[in-house]
């Protein structure tokens, strides 16, 4: 049997649906390393847009508008909801209703100091990881709108264990540990992760 080179590999990777693969736009493409280059490259390309109002930001549509941008180049699904059940998230037609609930949420811990705001950025990314609502991309996805989110309300961007001195499956491991602390309602290690 031959593996094939686009199927993620470990622990919490999202398995691509076929016509989600057939999204593909670069032809170049042969490897998961191929896909995640060409992946970072457009998330570069988009990290250089002026960062979101927090008003802006708690949007269902910005949100989309983020993930178009981020990988658009790539994927020819970017910036829409997915439309099958994946190995991750909740079910696919309940995601739309989920991100808007999300939102207003988030909107009234800013607007209630709920939270700290470090806080409130974290219990973002985690809440909108959970729901999942893309083919791919949702954690990338959602640190970024965290550390909009941070920075919209006057701090600093986080730095997602970049401090941390492990390799890459390492700091995976360490990051789907927080979340699932998160899970279970224990938010202080997916913060202290955002931070380390």
């Amino acid at each position: 049997m031959t593996l094939d080179p686009l199927i993620p590999a470990g622990d919490g990777h999202t398995a691509l649906a076929e016509d989600d693969r057939r999204g593909l736009i670069p032809t170049h493409i042969a490897s998961r390393g191929d896909l995640f280059e060409a992946e970072q490259r457009n998330i570069a390309t988009a990290l250089l847009r002026r960062p979101p109002t927090v008003a802006q930001l708690l949007d269902d549509a910005y949100l989309r508008g983020l993930h178009r941008a981020m990988f658009g180049d790539v994927w020819r699904w970017a910036g829409r909801y997915r439309t099958t059940d994946t190995n991750l998230g909740i079910a696919f037609h309940r995601i739309t209703e989920a991100v808007r609930v999300l939102v207003e949420d988030v909107r009234a811990w800013v607007e209630y100091g709920t939270y700290p705001r470090d806080e409130i950025a974290v219990r973002f990314h985690h809440r909108l990881v959970q729901v999942h609502p893309f083919p791919n991309g949702n954690g990338r996805h959602s640190r970024i709108a965290a550390d909009y989110l941070v920075e919209a309300l006057g701090g600093r961007p986080f730095s997602w264990g970049a401090g941390l001195e492990v390799d890459t499956d390492g700091l995976r491991a360490a990051y789907r540990a927080a979340l699932t602390s998160a899970d279970a309602g224990e938010i202080a290690p997916l913060l202290a992760f955002a931070r380390s």
